[in-house]
Parts: structure tokens; C-alpha cells; sequence
């Protein structure tokens, strides 16, 4: 009877429609043990009535292209709720900034629906849990920021006016208690946070994030970051 009541519930789906297994059971199945919900649909992955994406991800084969896998914006557009319960960065944000102008192998995508630990990854990018509210654009503008420092040393040719540009707005948009939340959850490097505390003061933003960083000690800005605030 079990099995019947998932295989109608997958019937219904469209194909290639994504389900977290997690949400799926409750919404739809705790009336039945939890270790049989999961084993029954182990059994429809063998049959190829579903099919496992990633650990607890699963969605609906196409039925007239059975190796057809769901495209990486609607992967995207399912783990973010279309931006609602999380956001992007990585390749496409620094590109189109004009920061640079060449294509990078990296995507990063924060979600607070998917439950992981570390790092999940999924058709080329990378998966992190994040528990804030995403609707929330000061939270978004704080791990764009963030990833941005922690990643920048890696990148070619910057556009150091461009740089300058993104940075001024995001010191006009920032928000110490949404920054406070983020790195409570997910750890960066003190010289992060120390380059946010000379993008701050550059642009007369005032913030207490002093009491955050050793006052006896240096840290490396990168590059990058001392020659965007220094460019007029």
C-alpha cells in the first residue's frame, strides 16, 4: 500500500520536477516509519520511476529522455525558491560586476532548505545550508561580499574600477547585524573581516567591528581590495 501511495504521489509530479526527500515524508508520508519511506524509495530509484541527484535529493525522470538530468537553473531555481530561501555567487556575480571578464569554474549557492553540514556538490556548484532569511536583500549583500574577499586573491586581471564601484555599494548598503548573524553561522578568516573594516572606513561607515579583530595583530589585506579603495 506504501509503495502504491509514493508511486501515485510521483505520477503526479511533472518530469523532471525536484522533491527533498526530508520534506517529502513529512508533508506527505509520516503516517508510515521513516526507515521504510526511505527504502521504498531506494526501490523506485532501482526501478527508475525516480531518480537520486545528490544525498536526499531526488526529482522525476523525463519520460522521453530517461538520462536527461534537470538543468542547472532549475537545480538553482528548487534550492533557492527562486531566491526566496537563498542566492548565488561565484562565477556569474564577478563577471557581471565587471570585476572580471573571463569565466570562472565556481558557483556558490547558500539555501536554509537543504539540511548539510559541510558542502554538497551539486552540477558544478557548490552547496552550502545557511540558516537566514534570504528575502532579507542585507543578507544576501553580506555573503556576496564575504565570498567575494575570501575568494579574490585567485582571480586574473581585476577590473579595479569596477571593484571600487561594487565595493562603495555595498558599503552603502551595509548592515551590522545581518554581517553578525552570517559569520556566526559560516566562519571566514579574521583578514576578511579585517578588508570589510578598511572598506568601511573608506567609505564612512560607521560600525563597532573593531572588537571583532587582535589589535596587536596585521593582517593581509588582499591586494586586490588596498588597490580598488585606492583608485579615484
Amino acid at each position: 500500500m506504501y509503495t502504491k501511495n509514493i508511486r501515485n504521489w510521483v505520477e503526479m509530479l511533472k518530469d523532471g520536477e525536484l522533491f527533498f526527500a526530508k520534506q517529502t515524508y513529512a508533508d506527505y508520508f509520516a503516517d508510515m516509519q521513516e526507515n521504510t519511506f526511505y527504502q521504498l524509495l531506494a526501490r523506485l530509484c532501482n526501478e527508475g520511476t525516480i531518480q537520486n541527484l545528490s544525498k536526499g535529493l531526488y526529482f522525476k525522470p523525463y519520460s522521453n529522455d530517461h538520462e536527461r538530468k534537470p538543468s542547472k537553473q532549475a537545480i538553482l531555481d528548487f534550492l533557492t525558491n527562486r531566491g526566496r530561501n537563498g542566492c548565488k555567487t561565484g562565477a556569474d556575480f564577478y563577471k557581471n560586476k565587471g570585476i572580471i571578464d573571463y569565466d570562472v569554474d565556481y558557483e556558490y549557492v547558500f539555501t536554509n532548505l537543504l539540511e548539510i553540514k559541510s558542502v554538497r556538490k551539486i552540477d558544478g556548484m557548490s552547496i552550502y545550508n545557511l540558516e537566514v532569511d534570504f528575502r532579507n536583500e542585507s543578507y544576501v549583500n553580506i555573503i556576496e561580499f564575504l565570498e567575494l574577499v575570501e575568494h579574490i586573491e585567485s582571480f586574473n586581471n581585476v577590473n579595479y574600477e569596477a571593484l571600487h564601484n561594487y565595493l562603495r555599494s555595498f558599503a552603502s548598503r551595509f548592515s551590522q547585524s545581518a554581517l553578525l548573524k552570517v559569520i556566526s553561522l559560516r566562519k571566514y578568516k579574521k583578514r576578511v573581516i579585517a578588508a570589510l573594516v578598511l572598506v568601511l572606513t573608506k567609505f564612512n561607515v560607521i560600525n563597532t567591528l573593531q572588537k571583532l579583530l587582535n589589535k596587536a595583530s596585521k593582517y593581509e589585506i588582499p591586494e586586490a581590495i588596498q588597490k580598488a579603495l585606492e583608485w579615484e
